[in-house]
């Protein structure tokens, strides 16, 4: 269907020219209108006496001749118009008339054809039509995703939590580059919040971003906030914002509110979200203030959340003298008053009147008289706001003051422990490369003993002889020497000890009775511990055993060929992962002094904890040239073969 469309209509819906069906009477479209033109052509030039113009004219579709208005008699034929002067008169002849009525069949035949075209192919695409809507279904689908996508991109959104109410640097989208980002948070045991400050500092901003990010997350599930943003879920909201004023329904602004507020009062429920813009403006301010005071306390009782912005000291009071309300302020600058549309959480703000009118000239008489009109109470309201924001800023200087020490101690604990790391990796660094000196030194010697003795046993004892195995002794006696050194090298280090442990299951623990060190496997009943000493595990009383650090094991070096002799196979399950290491490390030890190239190592399967401790390990060793699991046959992934 695709193909049959896009090979007979055009882009605009027409069919296309070079339809083979069209394209044959577009031909004839062609012939008609050059027999037509030659014939008016030539007419004109036979009758230049009668003709006005030599140039054939078109009126209502057809072509006409233009003839002189005294010679008309000479030409037969229907007349269409004159000209505006009445000296020329635009005939079509008889010859004309059939040769315009021959070019309009043509057309016409073009036309029966086209809509034949689209008749069959409607026909066609109607046969697809669950498809098509499928297909349109899912390009509309696709085309929301990817719009919806460029929309998170272009103004940074991130997917909120569902939860409490916290707002993280949260911007209105259509205020675009102006958009001043604003914070806040209500936990779950907060019912309404009473945004209070100055006019113009965006307190119904801030309640319209919270509805709008609300209706954004339940229908879009993105916002434009920082991370760590998250929203509570509603079923219905409402809105009381703007004024409601209509001369038609005589509806003053306060009477427009409050049949708003009506209906939005008969409809909410535990899971409504309700705004409630200026609320008990517009009337007198002393029952403008005590009617918002009851419309807040139904919603609180009946509603789920609602935010309210106002400037009566009444809802400010009720909002601090309830816990499940909460005051917000909306900030601005303590020396020019000017709003910074910053939110401040748990303080009343102020309404900063005159300063507003004072940046708008009002005169300065005006001012100072409506300074002194108001009351005592109210300036001193004024000053107790004015104490807590000054607190509150002290507060937030002091939390930022705690946590960037917090964050100089973190640092300096973080380093201290990579300088202890740094230490212990550099300590068993050289024990590898004893380790490796040492094997390298026993297998060089071994080889020099065997010829030193296979010489000695042919013939006598000569002074040669003798001088060798001097020099034989002396090479060991010197590399004995330099193991010692590097040894107390080694003990001469001092490395940064952490705190003593509590006792805890893992804990290391001296045994008093006999000074034995031991690990605590598991806490009994009656303050009791089961301690692992050595291959036995023993039930011991607080009193029996103390915390202690872990011994820092010593670098030593020895020269002695009579070490445990290697197994080919050895068995780790059941251990710890620090226990199986060091079955592992001393069979690397004994496999080196005795020139063993193999081994492999039965650790199980489990949760992988054995195998992939040992794998690290074994990577982390320069002499192991190579390790890998065994066959299935032989074990699979619960054993692995080293290579040295």
């Amino acid at each position: 269907l695709l193909k049959e469309i896009e090979s007979t209509l055009e882009a605009d819906g027409g069919v296309k020219a070079s339809h083979p069906a069209i394209a044959h009477l577009m031909k004839q479209v062609d012939q008609r209108r050059t027999e037509r033109n030659n014939y008016s052509n030539d007419f004109l030039r036979r009758h230049t006496g009668e003709a006005a113009s030599q140039i054939p004219v078109y009126r209502d579709g057809r072509v006409v001749l233009p003839i002189r208005s005294d010679q008309s008699s000479q030409v037969k034929g229907v007349i269409h118009s004159s000209s505006a002067s009445g000296a020329t008169l635009f005939i079509e002849s008889y010859r004309l008339v059939e040769l315009n009525n021959q070019v309009i069949l043509a057309q016409q035949a073009i036309a029966v054809e086209t809509a034949r075209i689209l008749r069959e192919l409607t026909s066609k695409a109607r046969q697809a039509l669950d498809a098509i809507y499928s297909l349109r279904r899912e390009v509309g689908y696709g085309d929301s995703l990817y719009a919806r996508s460029l929309w998170v991109e272009r103004h940074g959104c991130v997917k909120p939590l569902a939860g409490d109410l916290i707002l993280r640097e949260a911007r209105h989208p259509l205020l675009g580059e102006r958009a001043v980002p604003i914070s806040l948070e209500a936990d779950s045991s907060i019912k309404a919040v009473v945004i209070s400050g100055p006019n113009a500092g965006g307190k119904t901003v801030t309640i319209k971003t919270v509805a709008l990010f609300v209706l954004l997350h339940q229908s879009f599930y993105y916002i434009p906030a920082k991370e760590g943003s998250a929203l509570p879920l509603f079923k219905s909201l409402y809105t009381d914002i703007g004024d409601e004023q209509s001369i038609s329904e005589s509806l003053s602004t306060f009477s427009g509110h409050m049949r708003n507020i009506s209906s939005i009062l008969r409809s909410i429920d535990g899971d409504s979200l309700i705004l409630l813009d200026e609320l008990g403006s517009g009337t007198d301010p002393l029952e403008g203030a005590a009617l918002g005071r009851a419309i807040l306390e139904y919603c609180v009782e009946k509603g789920g959340l609602t935010f309210v912005s106002s400037h009566h000291n009444l809802l400010k009071q009720y909002a601090y003298g309830d816990k499940r309300l909460l005051n917000m302020a909306m900030e601005a600058d303590s020396k020019s008053h000017q709003p910074t549309f910053r939110v401040i959480k748990g303080v009343p703000g102020e309404s900063y009147a005159l300063e507003t009118a004072k940046r708008m000239e009002i005169p300065s008489t005006v001012l100072s008289k409506a300074s002194s009109y108001i009351g005592a109470e109210a300036a001193e309201i004024s000053s107790i706001i004015k104490g807590l924001r000054q607190r509150e800023q002290e507060f937030i200087i002091r939390e930022k003051t705690i946590k960037e020490r917090e964050r100089a101690v973190t640092d300096k604990q973080r380093e201290v422990e990579l300088k202890e790391l740094s230490l212990a990796q550099q300590e068993h660094l050289l024990r590898r490369e004893q380790l490796g000196d040492l094997s390298h030194f026993i297998n060089e010697k071994r080889s020099e003993l065997e010829n030193l003795v296979a010489r000695l046993r042919e013939g006598e004892i000569t002074k040669a002889k003798t001088r060798e195995v001097k020099e034989y002794l002396n090479s060991l006696d010197e590399k004995h020497d330099e193991a010692l050194k590097r040894a107390n090298k080694l003990k001469g280090k001092k490395r940064v000890q952490p705190a003593p442990l509590s006792l805890e299951v893992g804990s290391t623990v001296l045994v008093k009775k006999g000074r034995r060190e031991g690990r605590i496997v598991r806490q009994e009943r009656g303050g009791k511990w089961v301690v692992a000493v050595g291959a036995m595990r023993v039930t011991l009383s607080e009193e029996e055993i103390e915390a202690t650090q872990e011994r820092e094991r010593k670098a030593s070096v020895s020269f002695e060929s009579s070490s445990v002799r290697p197994m080919s196979v050895i068995d780790v399950r059941g251990h710890t992962l620090e226990e199986a290491l060091d079955k592992v490390n001393l069979q690397l030890e004994a496999a080196l002094v005795h020139g063993s190239k193999s081994f492999s190592i039965i650790h199980g399967l489990g949760d992988g904890i054995l195998s992939h401790g040992i794998h690290t390990y074994l990577r982390s060793l320069s002499y192991v040239e190579k390790f890998y699991f065994a066959l299935p046959e032989d074990g699979g992934h619960g054993k692995t073969y080293v290579e040295l």
